[in-house]
């Protein structure tokens, strides 16, 4: 089993390579994303010049991994608010991570202190197989 860490930071430079170009709204999911799992841009870094999220060489995106992502369905729609989109503590995690364009390194935020109710050991389980069916289908 590789390190989940490892495998969320190739979904993330994977969706990077092939998201739209250009100016994004948080919420944006134009990239790839493998079967099972929602990846969505979620802003961009804060720049003290500007006081302003507006650094483009620090992105930010949401990685979601559901209890069913291995059923073979597309990634269940979430709910809306006008703000932002409702994440479901009991049915997903959501693990952030940052992408500095620059330095071409991907931080990935470790989920086991977030707010997820889904067992720890579950969430690694999915991450590995969601992996390894990639890897089988290539």
């Amino acid at each position: 089993m590789r390190p989940y860490e490892v495998v969320v930071e190739e979904w993330v430079r994977e969706f990077y390579s092939s998201m739209d170009l250009g100016f994004l709204n948080p919420g944006n999911d134009s990239g790839a994303a493998p079967l099972g799992v929602k990846i969505i841009f979620d802003g961009y870094g804060y720049k003290e010049e500007t006081n302003t999220e507006d650094d483009l060489n620090s992105i930010s995106f949401a990685v979601f991994v559901h209890k069913d992502s291995l059923t073979g369905k597309p990634f269940p729609e979430h709910e809306q608010t006008p703000f932002a989109l409702i994440h479901r503590l009991e049915e997903e995690v959501c693990i952030y991570c940052w992408y500095n364009v620059f330095d071409d390194t991907v931080d990935v935020i470790p989920f086991e202190h977030g707010d997820t109710k889904l067992d720890h050991q579950l969430v690694y389980d999915l991450i590995d197989r969601l992996d390894r069916n990639a890897y089988d289908s290539r």
